[in-house]
């Protein structure tokens, strides 16, 4: 009995101290923090290669399609600007774009840049962290990506340890990180009201959102006065869903095969369960009916629950873009669309990304607020800081296409704190 209520004790410290070292990085105080090194980027462009290197020739990452050249490095009125062009300059690779690091290297500390991201669905905005000048004996060669940016406003964070690598099953060889796909704009519930009902045997959702879609329920109703809230459990004894029909019949793009998740998910009447598409490509659901249904309104809610953390409550991987059709009887006709830029469009406005970084922490900030915590089991070692903008391959980043061309990522400022004693 003594034994485990001393166990008891030390993780209530444990939960509390935890606790408190979130609620004292909720929101970043640069007070505390000493400002070591920056780059404003003020400064002819030339220059620029002071305190940066830039790649020059193709990019050896197989799931990238541009070659990265000084050239798309260009510093103009104080914002270092790395440009993408659909050119060849490098086989199989038919874009350039541009990427940058540092010549100093850095440790624990908080780092932040200011940037936009490239205004084009396919480019992978990137502000990491990796050791370019070799690891110690006994250190691991890890990356801290502090924001892999998708448009529109998509932030991703990972943490990969290269050094401990196993095989799976398929031959494969992988290693550990800590993927993640940060959604801090938007709302997870889509209530789409038709202003005349139609008669229909089809109803179908389609996206090109960069990520996996995950829908917790997919609902139609009949013509109404009122609808349900979309994001509280039905009552399916009261509420006609025509999802739920005898007569109903699902069929979807197809499952993530890395996370709990069914086809029948998105129709089973709980808000705790959710479908989730693959990660590339084109993602649908498609509801029919051998009868016809009279619809007056859909309704869906989507994204990630997180149960932990500075992000508890909240959604991540909410659905970028869709559109919602149904079929006449000769061809599908639009119901609804949405794009996320109309939301929040991360290529059109400044903002600030950051993370402290120390041995015990890695705690992640977008404009100053922190989001996402995670522990430090493996980055200890001094990295470099690098800005890199990426053409992505299997629709990683959204569908590759021309609007990509003459895009940019733009970066007003990268500064390095140290923590004040």
């Amino acid at each position: 009995m003594v034994k485990k209520s001393f166990f008891t004790i030390n993780m209530l410290v444990v939960v509390l101290a935890s606790s408190t070292v979130l609620a004292q990085e909720s929101q970043l105080d640069l007070k505390k923090w000493k400002l070591e090194w920056s780059d404003e980027f003020n400064y002819k462009n030339s220059d620029l290669e002071n305190n940066w290197i830039s790649q020059n020739g193709a990019t050896e990452n197989e799931w990238v399609l541009s070659s990265r050249w000084r050239e798309n490095a260009v510093v103009k009125n104080g914002v270092l600007e790395l440009l993408s062009k659909k050119e060849t300059r490098a086989e199989s690779q038919p874009w350039t774009t541009g990427n940058i690091w540092s010549k100093r290297t850095f440790h624990y500390g908080y780092f932040e840049a200011r940037y936009k991201y490239a205004g084009a669905y396919g480019t992978n905005n990137s502000f990491w962290l990796w050791p370019k000048q070799g690891v110690a004996a006994g250190q691991k060669a890890c990356e801290i990506d502090i924001n892999e940016g998708h448009y529109p406003n998509i932030i991703n964070t990972n943490v990969h340890n290269w050094t401990d690598t196993y095989t799976l099953p398929n031959g494969q060889v992988s290693h550990d990180d800590n993927q993640l796909h940060h959604s801090l704009d938007g709302e997870p519930g889509h209530n789409i009201v038709l202003k005349t009902p139609i008669k229909t045997t089809k109803i179908r959702l389609r996206s090109t959102s960069p990520e996996s879609i995950h829908i917790h329920e997919f609902q139609v109703f009949p013509p109404a006065t009122k609808y349900p809230d979309v994001m509280s459990p039905l009552d399916s004894t009261s509420v006609t869903n025509y999802a739920l029909a005898k007569d109903a019949n699902l069929k979807t793009s197809g499952v993530f095969d890395k996370l709990p998740s069914k086809e029948s998910f998105a129709i089973d009447n709980r808000l705790d369960t959710r479908w989730v598409s693959g990660k590339h490509g084109l993602k649908w659901l498609e509801l029919s009916w051998d009868a016809p249904k009279e619809i007056g309104a859909i309704q869906f809610a989507n994204g990630w629950l997180q149960e932990s953390g500075p992000s508890l409550g909240k959604y991540r991987n909410l659905i970028t873009d869709y559109t919602i059709e149904y079929f006449d009887g000769k061809k599908w006709e639009l119901i609804s669309q949405y794009d996320a830029a109309d939301v929040a469009d991360y290529s059109s406005d400044w903002h600030t990304y950051g993370m402290a970084w120390d041995q015990d922490y890695f705690h992640f900030y977008m404009d100053g607020k922190l989001y996402y915590s995670m522990r430090n089991d493996v980055c200890f070692s001094e990295q470099t800081i690098l800005f890199s903008l990426a053409i992505l391959k299997a629709e990683i980043a959204g569908p590759v296409t021309d609007a990509i061309n003459s895009t940019s990522m733009k970066i007003d400022y990268v500064r390095y704190y140290t923590r004040k004693k």
